[in-house]
């Protein structure tokens, strides 16, 4: 089994010949074809040496599940049918092949199931159907398929969960309000000639209006398809917020513009705190004070929610490591108390992991929380292993609804590249450099929109090894960006803000493109300089829709503080080249 996760095909030919039994199983009843069912070439050669399609772990899970979940495996699905596998089985979480398959958006794979009757309206246990998985993924491929066969476009999700502070408002959701988000106009205009409706709300008052037009990857032909299509431009959130209050979060003209010509109103008025006239003199004092206040915060979130937010304790990790690098002091006992935060989250979870029973938050989560195991020092263990062995097979195709940390595809691909280099497995070593390889080849076709895109494609592209001109390019773009006063923005309707500006400045320098003593590396360490507060912190006004209960996380801005504590951690990353030229 270990072979088979995480070592070479050879590997596994060798402990066959020895006799190994090809069935056996682990305390959690896994066998080794279920951890290797994303390999094609790994599960052909366990079936074809007896190898049992319909094992079923104790979480439920087939190998037909995870290889349905294979973009391109329709070939290694045909040969599990043709042994038998079970069609319509759901493990623990509700999930079957179809809806993971919808997931990953394969429809020779989705054909092949349906064929054989599978379920298409067969919801999780959070009321996730197959039609919400493709939306949630945009596969508009996949809704149309599902469609064609009788999926219900009004699925909405029951989820229903408790958290130490609330409940997780992930109810009422349906697949138009995921494709409205998405961009992706062919999908939305199938889900409403197909009768999804226009104005359902989810539990927290948000229409699929609402959604087209909070993201930073706008499509404002959505927007207008959404409207003609009888959205209501007026109705409320339970906050008393409108699609307009939305819109002009991230003030794309074109969508202002359409919702204002169909008589869009505002909502509550909208105050930004005023910035303090005290800041620092200079980056050293900067840091440190930002410094302190992180290591609180990072500590008093991780108390109050429990989890690992990706804008706390990994941002926090590689703040201080960088911090570090420039002499600042480091508190020993905190430092290790976060790294045990960060390792908890996947202490528990190889298991899960390697089921793909994979956590909130997908590649997204899973990249980022590696990358502050790396800034942490943590070395290789059976910990990472299992996180990149899920994250190396992971489906393309994800939510990206959290606007700017992790809606782009660009970040995703850049974070999953970096955390296969630095925790490859070394019998897998030549397989992780191909997939490095082939993403690549993607980063080096793919068109940034977002300053997180140009960020993260900058990086990307460094960190896999591009042509130098290649990332020089990637850096000119990103220079390209920046504003009169030295600093970035989020996109190029916003103002410009610490997160996008520390970011920057931090894919610049990391990727060898500016030195902390050019003059655009000046010019944006002095809008920082310029908009910290006293207590050390920067402001970013949230755009992203809410899901978790609100707490005070010990760190300022109430609403805004998440997305605000992840700003201020760019900022620090950004400063410590900076200080240490100094």
């Amino acid at each position: 089994m270990q072979a088979a996760a995480y070592g070479s095909l050879d590997m596994m030919k060798m402990l066959l010949d020895a006799g190994v039994d090809v069935n056996a199983k682990n305390h959690f009843d896994a066998t080794a074809l279920l951890w290797c069912a994303r390999n094609a070439s790994k599960a052909r050669f366990l079936i074809e040496h007896g190898a049992d399609v319909s094992a079923r772990s104790k979480q439920g899970r087939t190998p037909l599940m995870l290889a349905s979940m294979v973009d391109g495996g329709s070939d290694i699905v045909a040969l599990m049918l043709a042994k038998g596998a079970g069609i319509n089985v759901a493990d623990t979480r509700g999930e079957t092949a179809l809806g993971l398959a919808s997931e990953t958006g394969d429809v020779e794979t989705m054909r092949l199931l349906i064929t054989k009757a599978a379920n298409v309206n067969a919801p999780d246990i959070n009321g996730i159907t197959p039609i919400i998985n493709a939306a949630v993924s945009c596969r508009p491929d996949a809704a149309r398929l599902l469609i064609e066969k009788g999926a219900d476009v009004n699925a909405a999700t029951t989820w229903y969960t408790k958290a130490r502070n609330g409940q997780i408002a992930l109810l009422q959701l349906t697949a138009l309000h995921h494709a409205a988000g998405s961009g992706d106009l062919e999908l939305v205009r199938s889900l409403l000639k197909a009768g999804a409706k226009v104005n359902f709300k989810d539990s927290r008052g948000f229409g699929a209006l609402a959604f087209a037009v909070a993201a930073d990857h706008q499509n404002s032909e959505i927007v207008r398809a959404l409207i003609e299509a009888g959205a209501d431009v007026n109705a409320a959130t339970k906050i008393g917020e409108t699609a307009l209050d939305w819109a002009e979060k991230f003030n794309f003209p074109e969508v202002i513009a359409l919702l204002k010509k169909a008589r869009a109103a505002h909502g509550p008025v909208f105050t930004a705190p005023k910035l303090s006239a005290a800041h620092p003199a200079d980056a050293a004092t900067a840091l440190e004070r930002s410094m302190k206040l992180m290591q609180k915060s990072s500590a008093e979130f991780f108390k109050q929610s429990g989890c690992v937010g990706c804008h706390h304790q990994p941002m926090m990790a590689r703040a201080q490591r960088l911090a570090m690098s420039a002499g600042m002091h480091q508190d020993e006992a905190a430092a290790q108390e976060q790294l045990l935060q960060l390792k908890s989250q996947w202490t528990a979870s190889q298991e899960e992991l390697l089921q793909a029973l994979n956590p909130g938050g997908g590649s997204n989560r899973l990249g980022e929380n590696l990358l502050g195991l790396e800034a942490a020092g943590h070395p290789a263990d059976t910990i990472t292993d299992s996180a990149v062995v899920d994250l190396a097979e992971f489906p393309s195709g994800e939510a990206h609804v959290r606007p700017p940390i992790t809606e782009g595809t660009i970040g995703s691909t850049a974070r999953a590249i970096r955390a296969l280099q630095v925790y490859a497995i070394p019998a897998r070593r030549a397989e992780f450099a191909a997939r490095i390889a082939r993403a690549r080849a993607w980063l080096l076709e793919a068109q940034p929109a977002s300053t997180d895109d140009f960020v993260t494609h900058l990086l990307g592209l460094a960190w896999c090894g591009a042509e130098k001109s290649h990332v020089q390019q990637a850096a000119h773009k990103l220079l390209e960006l920046q504003r009169e006063d030295g600093g970035w923005a989020g996109n190029p309707y916003l103002k410009s803000d610490a997160f996008s500006t520390g970011q920057a400045l931090h894919a610049l320098h990391g990727s060898g493109s500016l030195a902390p003593s050019g003059r655009a590396y000046k010019r944006g360490v002095e809008f920082l300089l310029s908009t910290q507060y006293p207590d050390g912190s920067w402001y970013v006004r949230s755009r992203s829709i809410k899901f978790q209960p609100y707490f005070e996380s010990g760190f300022p801005f109430e609403h805004d503080q998440w997305i605000s504590a992840a700003a201020t951690a760019w900022a620090c990353m950004a400063l410590a080249p900076a200080v240490k030229l100094n």
